[in-house]
């Protein structure tokens, strides 16, 4: 939805089908928690196109820091 859309996908590191390989593997909770955090902006991003309205720009978008 977010490629047919012009929304730039957040599938620059893990995808779906890796994150049970991170976890159990790699034991990179961090990374999962990276790979959660672009989906729901992705998410809201396509509400907003969808609703017609303005996308949040990158300055609006606070991730979580890594502890």
């Amino acid at each position: 939805m977010a490629y047919v859309l012009g929304i730039p996908s957040p599938k620059d590191d893990i995808g779906g089908s890796q994150v049970a390989t991170v976890y159990y593997e790699e034991q990179n909770l961090q990374r999962i928690i990276s790979y959660c955090e672009k989906d729901v902006v992705t998410v809201a991003q396509v509400f907003l196109r969808l609703r017609k309205e303005s996308l949040l720009r990158e300055e609006e978008i606070i991730f979580s820091q890594k502890k």
